[in-house]
């Protein structure tokens, strides 16, 4: 009997113990079998190590030109306190993706002269933080308005998008710092990103000794494509080019297919002020311009909203999901909106 005993107990501790921890523990916390689980699913929980499923994707969102002199710098400094912020108060899009990306279009900075155009920018340096806030994790610096204020002022904006933590390409001290793809990992997904301008200014082209851009005329421009793609699994190239105010041309399109040809997987666009088409190439998008997203040309409804677009790109280039949508400024060159684009709008 005695023996009969011992046999017993040792089978049926353990059964308890399993019991226990199926039930929620002895006491008063336990849960009676037919019972709400919630306690139960709660528990395990708690003690079973989360499962984090990484997408095998990044999600890159796109958008134009960005300059906040002039008339956006009036208004912001009249209407808004010069709080920067304040433009970009309705916008959440370049919070939700893994990548945002635009063209600054002008330094940012306090120093340096104007060379002589009327149309020169140089941004107020709190531009910079409001971007951030705002969800922009890069931008591009290589365009027609870099050199507005001297070169002393295209030296502070680097040293200033540096010290903020603000990622930039197609810019660098010297020539080798240039054409370096810019690179961001994400989901497991190596990221670059390069750019150059076709509208100038030559005499801001980087050098081996001296500050400046990448030029979409350099000798090497093939081979800075294809050394960059070796380096990633997407490669993004941006482009300043094309005609301000018109539809894309030859020129675009013979430097994006190029760009496409010699390892891009996308290709991104601004410059001419508008919103030009999306042209899909070997499986790769090319998206000519897109247009103002801040801007201060309020003479037309064309000027004064872009294009915004959103993709994924996956490890293997692949790219999917492209989502248009139309971003429109008020007359405080406030984004007012940014909604998906409607197949009869923007054309």
């Amino acid at each position: 009997m005695k023996r009969v005993f011992v046999i017993f107990l040792v089978v049926l501790i353990p059964c308890m113990a399993i019991y226990s921890v199926l039930q929620g523990g002895f006491g008063r916390n336990a849960l009676p079998i037919s019972g709400d689980t919630a306690n139960y699913d709660s528990l395990m929980a708690s003690v079973l190590p989360e499962v984090v499923v990484e997408p095998d994707f990044v999600v890159i969102t796109f958008a134009g030109d960005a300059m906040l002199d002039r008339r956006v710098r009036s208004s912001v400094n009249k209407n808004f306190g010069g709080d920067y912020n304040e433009l970009f108060k309705n916008v959440s899009i370049f919070k939700d993706d893994d990548i945002s990306f635009l063209n600054l279009e002008g330094p940012v900075s306090n120093v340096g002269h104007n060379v002589g155009s009327i149309y020169s920018f140089r941004m107020d340096p709190l531009v910079i933080n409001a971007l951030q806030n705002t969800g922009i994790d890069i931008v591009s610096f290589a365009n027609n308005h870099v050199g507005d204020y001297s070169l002393s002022a295209f030296k502070d904006t680097l040293k200033r998008l540096r010290s903020e933590g603000m990622l930039f390409t197609g810019a660098g001290s010297n020539y080798n710092e240039a054409r370096e793809p810019t690179m961001i990992e994400k989901n497991n997904i190596m990221t670059c990103f390069l750019a150059f301008s076709d509208v100038g200014p030559i005499w801001m082209k980087a050098t081996e000794d001296s500050p400046g851009i990448l030029i979409a005329s350099d000798s090497n421009f093939t081979d800075i494509i294809v050394q960059a793609s070796h380096k990633c699994e997407v490669l993004v190239v941006s482009f300043h080019f094309g005609e301000e105010y018109k539809a894309h041309n030859a020129r675009q399109e013979k430097l994006a297919h190029t760009a496409i040809d010699s390892g891009a997987d996308i290709v991104v666009g601004a410059h001419p002020h508008v919103a030009q088409d999306i042209e899909i190439y070997k499986g790769k998008p090319i998206m000519y311009s897109l247009g103002n997203f801040m801007f201060d040309q309020y003479f037309s409804e064309a000027t004064m909203q872009g294009l915004v677009v959103q993709l994924k790109a996956y490890k293997t280039g692949e790219i999917s999901d492209i989502k248009e949508f139309i971003s429109k400024q008020n007359s405080f060159f406030q984004i007012e909106s940014i909604v998906e684009k409607n197949i009869n709008q923007l054309e």
